[in-house]
């Protein structure tokens, strides 16, 4: 079930299809993110799966819980503000890129 939540759905595979990042789904759930990760090739690609993974849950429980259907406007947007929290709290040494790389989405 979290395999269609998070990466096979249209709404997911349009998020991911946005940030970049691309997913072999003939492997297992954690070879298949590892191999992601490894094919994004930037250094804050953690950053990027955790944060993409958070807004597409909000986004369901949003569906689930207040009725809002999941719309990729507003994910997109979710994600952008998410990622920007994110790269306060990141070391100096990934923020820089992690910022022109949001900065790249805009």
């Amino acid at each position: 079930m979290y395999m269609h939540l998070f990466f096979e759905c249209p709404f997911s595979t349009a998020c991911w299809n946005f940030v970049g990042i691309r997913g072999n789904f003939e492997l297992p759930c954690l070879d298949m993110v590892l191999q992601a990760r490894s094919d994004f090739g930037r250094s804050f690609s953690r950053e990027i799966l955790i944060t993409a993974c958070w807004t597409i849950w909000t986004s369901r429980n949003r569906l689930i819980f207040d009725a809002i259907p999941c719309s990729f406007i507003s994910w997109k947007e979710s994600f952008k503000n998410e990622l920007g929290l994110v790269c306060i709290k990141a070391k100096p040494s990934l923020a820089g890129a992690l910022r022109l790389w949001l900065e790249s989405l805009l």
